[in-house]
């Protein structure tokens, strides 16, 4: 062979060689980036709002309004920490604790209970991992929990509800546990009692939410129950100290997610008017055993006059129970129908926080009937479902979050706590929302991400986000779980209450200039009707409708006071109140202020004593005014 072919040999075969070089490496390159694409993309180890947009540009042009917020809960005495310990990555410590408003001493200022828990699970348990009762003293709060006898030291604290349960006219106090489930009857005098066994609900499951409602309109108060899965204490056992690595991102135990679990049954505690309860949830058709339950609230949601009851479920659909009680009659027994897929609701998001209001006006009119607003788990969007309810036919939802300009926005982060309240006093329904992350950090994960408040301003035909303006303490991340609304300060106006988990809750005084006046709505009569009933008030021409008890927020509870804002008007035209047993009442040119409603009975019991009647009952369908 010849010096030139020879070359020209020595050059093809340099040519393949490099040719089988530069493929390796290309192929070297595309798999080290399928890798990191497909570790990046794991649901279980990456940022799921990926390549998601996040938020519409809703401000522009719009003049918000200064919205303030102050954290004054250190200054004012509210002072605990949640949690103790550190966090060991399981599905029991992510996702509480709960916070509630109520005068359980009967001053007219709401006091406060904060609800806590040991960890790590099966950890010695101290007095620092107690639930805590702040006794509002007017100008600074008071830690009155060992004295009152509420702490459920050996409890795994999740949520809290007061409600006056035995009819005696004090606030009793329910607390859900990853356990048995505490019943704490007020006494007086500051004591509570602690009967849950002895009256039939101490619940040994792992419960959520609680709500009540008079559902059978017998005069006695009940009780629904939401639990959430059959968690295993074992499985931490399994997962081990050890944090693993993966394609370079740490592993997330199965210990962390919820659809590892089997969902729990729910319960429904009929009160018997002796102090004790009978557990009817699966004879009422509404034990929802296939949902992992979160939240519930009892409201007439047809507008027939009786509680039906809806109920957030995670990773599992929701459910719109009907109460039948109406159609069946007194002999037809306690029934509900489920009619969650016919209505729309039957969403299989994360649902968590549970919140009820009439926004039907901002575009059309309004039917008068519950409107629903939902907090979801990342990258699902939170949920605003208006009613609609055409005449002659059923009762439907349509999910209006992205014309409200409230989907987008909330993609990246987990909504928890929330609360439908008017926060500048305008006279139009904001939303507040307590966000925090169960994501964990990248470089800690023993650590999850924290989250900024969402303050939704309410412009009329959409909601704009001003938290990062509305104060260091709204603008900055949390870990933030339940949220509480009350006016805790008597100024007229709606302050906040969050738990932090693993953090010092946090007391937000409403520093807001207010663009109106207000009505704070204290309602009287028994319990039964109370919780569940449906006030409307019209002022500035407007009308603006709310169900006392039934924005149920999550793990908690909103105090027993509605407040309204009068935009520009010194009092309201009009304020009419359907109670839950169905009487109604109404009263005319009430100036701003509080005022305290009298349910009807009250006149016609007072009027009974001086006439010397020995009884006196009112009729349900009775209709009362007053001018």
């Amino acid at each position: 062979m010849s010096r030139g072919a020879r070359r020209r040999g020595s050059r093809r075969t340099q040519g393949v060689w490099l040719s089988l070089l530069w493929t390796g490496l290309g192929i070297a390159l595309l798999t080290a980036v399928a890798l990191w694409l497909n570790a990046s993309r794991d649901t279980d180890l990456s940022d799921p709002t990926a390549d998601v947009t996040a938020a519409f540009k809703t401000t522009q042009g719009v003049e918000l309004p200064p919205i303030r917020f102050r954290d004054v809960a250190a200054s004012l005495g509210v002072s605990m920490r949640h949690g103790p310990g550190e966090r060991s990555r399981e599905l029991t410590e992510d996702t509480g604790s709960g916070i509630a408003w109520g005068d359980y001493d009967g001053d007219g200022d709401w006091d406060l209970y904060v609800v806590n828990f040991p960890s790590p699970l099966g950890s010695e348990v101290g007095d620092e991992a107690s639930n805590r009762l702040f006794r509002n003293e007017g100008d600074r709060f008071s830690d009155v929990t060992e004295a009152a006898g509420v702490s459920d030291a050996d409890g795994f604290g999740m949520g809290a509800t007061f409600a006056d349960y035995d009819g005696d006219g004090d606030l009793d106090l329910y607390v859900t546990n990853r356990g048995r489930n505490r019943l704490f009857r007020n006494r007086g005098g500051g004591r509570f009692d602690e009967v849950a066994q002895a009256a039939g609900v101490a619940d040994p499951l792992w419960s959520m939410g609680a709500t009540w409602g008079d559902f059978d309109r017998d005069g006695h108060l009940d009780l629904y129950v939401c639990n959430y899965v059959a968690y295993d204490d074992a499985a931490a056992d399994l997962v081990g100290d050890e944090l693993e690595m993966i394609g370079g991102a740490y592993t997330v135990p199965f210990t962390l997610n919820p659809n590892a679990f089997d969902p729990q049954p729910n319960r429904l505690y009929h009160n018997l008017g002796d102090g004790s309860f009978e557990e009817i949830a699966v004879v009422a058709g509404v034990h929802n055993p296939g949902g992992r339950s979160m939240a519930a609230t009892f409201v007439d949601l047809d507008g027939d006059g009786w509680l039906d009851l809806y109920v957030n479920n995670d990773v599992s659909a929701n459910r719109l129970y009907r109460n039948l009680q109406g159609d069946l009659g007194a002999t037809g027994g306690m029934a509900f129908d489920d009619i969650s897929a016919l209505t729309g609701t039957a969403d299989g998001r994360g649902s968590m926080g549970l919140s009820v209001g009439e926004i039907g006006g901002m575009h059309g009119e309004a039917d008068g009937l519950p409107d629903l607003f939902i907090t979801h788990w990342i990258a699902q969007e939170n949920a605003f479902y208006q009613s609609l309810k055409p005449e002659g036919h059923d009762l439907e939802y349509r999910d209006k979050t992205r014309l409200l300009r409230l989907g987008e926005i909330s993609i990246a982060r987990v909504g928890w706590g929330t609360g439908l309240v008017d926060l500048d006093l305008d006279g139009r329904l904001d939303i507040a929302v307590a966000n925090g992350s169960t994501q964990e950090h990248s470089d800690d994960p023993r650590r999850l991400i924290a989250e900024p408040l969402f303050l939704f301003w309410n412009d009329g035909k959409r909601f704009h986000d001003v938290a990062g303006a509305a104060g260091e303490a709204a603008a900055r991340g949390h870990w933030a779980r339940g949220l509480a609304a009350a006016d805790f300060d008597g100024d007229g106006d709606v302050d906040l209450a969050v738990a932090i988990n693993r953090g010092s809750p946090l007391l937000l005084r409403n520093e807001t200039e207010p663009r109106g006046k207000s009505l704070r709505i204290r309602l009287g009569g028994p319990a039964t009707a109370r919780f569940g009933a449906r006030v409307e008030v019209v002022a500035a021409g407007e009308r603006q409708i709310r169900w006392l008890g039934s924005d149920v927020s999550y793990l908690g509870m909103h105090a027993p006071e509605l407040i309204f804002g009068l935009a520009q008007d010194d009092s309201a035209s009009e304020v009419h109140v359907r109670y839950a047993d169905g009487v109604e009442t109404s009263l005319y040119d009430v100036p701003a202020g509080l005022v305290e409603v009298a349910h009807p009975s009250a006149a016609v019991i007072a009027d009974a004593e001086v006439r010397g009647d020995a009884e006196v009952r009112v009729d349900p369908e009775a209709r009362s005014a007053e001018r």
